[in-house]
Formats: C-alpha cells, sequence, structure tokens
C-alpha cells in the first residue's frame, strides 16, 4: 500500500501537468474576397467556422463549404457546383496547425503556422495572428492570400477574367 500511494500521486501530478486548457466556437467568421476588376464582386462569408485553439497553440478550423453566404444566390449556387468547389465531394476547408510562443490568457502577435487543405488539396501556410485576450475569451484574428490554382481549383476560360487568381481570406474568431 505505501508503494501505491507515491505512484498514484505521481500520476495526478502528470495528469494535471498534461492537462490542456480547449478554448471553441461554433460561430467563427471566415470570409473571402475573390472579385477583380470592372466586374461584381466575389465575396462570401461563412459566420458558422468552427474552431478549436488548447493552450499550447494547437489550433484547427473547419469551415463548411456550403456555409459560405453570397450576396446573389445564383453566385453561391455555382459556387458549390462541381465545376468550382464541387461542396459535394469536398464539403469542409480544414486549417490545422500552431500559433508558435501562444500564451493561454496573453494577447499579442504571434506566428501561425499550419496546413490548409480546401477541395482536396492540402498546402502549408504561415501567416501573422493577432490573439486578443478579454474577460476569459481569445479573440483570434488573421487574414491571408491563397492561389486558387494550388487547391485544383479550375476556372473556365469564359469566366476566369471574373474571379480573381488570388483569393483573400479573413478569419475572425471568438473562442471561450
Amino acid at each position: 500500500m505505501k508503494k501505491l500511494i507515491p505512484l498514484v500521486i505521481i500520476a495526478l501530478i502528470n495528469l494535471n501537468a498534461t492537462a490542456q486548457s480547449k478554448f471553441t466556437t461554433k460561430s467563427g467568421m471566415l470570409q473571402f474576397e475573390a472579385s477583380t476588376d470592372n466586374f461584381e464582386p466575389v465575396a462570401a462569408t461563412n459566420e458558422t467556422t468552427s474552431a478549436l485553439l488548447t493552450s499550447d497553440g494547437t489550433l484547427k478550423v473547419v469551415s463548411f463549404i456550403e456555409g459560405f453566404q453570397f450576396k446573389k444566390k445564383l453566385m453561391q449556387e455555382h459556387f458549390n457546383q462541381k465545376r468550382f468547389m464541387n461542396s459535394e465531394k469536398f464539403p469542409k476547408a480544414i486549417f490545422s496547425g500552431k500559433i508558435a510562443g501562444f500564451k493561454e490568457g496573453v494577447s499579442g502577435e504571434y506566428s501561425l503556422t499550419g496546413d490548409l487543405t480546401i477541395h482536396g488539396t492540402t498546402k502549408p501556410i504561415t501567416t501573422k495572428v493577432t490573439v486578443m485576450y478579454e474577460e476569459s475569451i481569445h479573440y483570434v484574428k488573421t487574414n491571408f492570400n491563397v492561389e486558387v490554382a494550388d487547391y485544383g481549383i479550375n476556372i473556365k476560360s469564359k469566366i476566369a477574367k471574373k474571379i480573381a487568381k488570388t483569393v483573400h481570406i479573413k478569419v475572425d474568431l471568438e473562442l471561450k
């Protein structure tokens, strides 16, 4: 029995040391802008983006493609079709990465590195991220650009001049 007590204490200490705080949201905002000059705006917002941030800086973000809302419904329908995002076959955009130097409860600007999967293709992303901590909430904001062609999205030449080859992505998360 005397040998068992120290083992239980060590196990509890190790369990506490490896336990991580988790902050989540199911209402994160992800926006993209793919407009070109002289044509109508190509932009959409998804306000049902889910995210998980752990105390070691691990960040996972999932956004359903069909959740993107456009000003024009026809544009939204075309966006989800097979010839563009093919949301039936590729229903999610997923980011999985790490905020370097992240400290729970500390505001600051950090480096975010990870993998972004869109349209079944995964590419590395490195960008700056701002974390603001206020009243037990981590506000995480970042923006970056991706090349449409890098993710295997082929835009027909008939409409290629109406959609930018580089898409600007903005992420805004409120993690509790």
